[in-house]
């Protein structure tokens, strides 16, 4: 899993009920393995920084207010490889 530290990712971003609400990219920084997400609840995530929204106007801003950075779930995470094709696309 470390080696996703300084990859640019694109993350894919869902609702609380589970609904696809768009995508953000970014730099991972860190990663942390096995983190209690909610009770019983495990889950690997990535430190993402310099966060952009795709709208200059609307910086993305997490859940403690912070601008551009944020902890997210792997699984939502995808490495941005221009030799490779996206795995999704609309």
């Amino acid at each position: 899993m470390y080696q996703l530290i300084g990859k640019q990712v694109r993350v894919h971003l869902y609702s609380r009920e589970g609904i696809a609400v768009g995508t953000i990219t970014g730099r991972v920084a860190d990663v942390s393995e096995g983190v209690e997400v909610s009770a019983g609840m495990k889950k690997d995530l990535v430190f993402v920084v310099d966060i952009d929204s795709g709208d200059p106007e609307t910086p993305y801003k997490n859940s403690a207010g912070m601008e551009g950075e944020s902890w997210f779930a792997i699984q939502d995470v995808e490495v941005i490889d221009d030799t490779n094709p996206r795995l999704f696309s609309n």
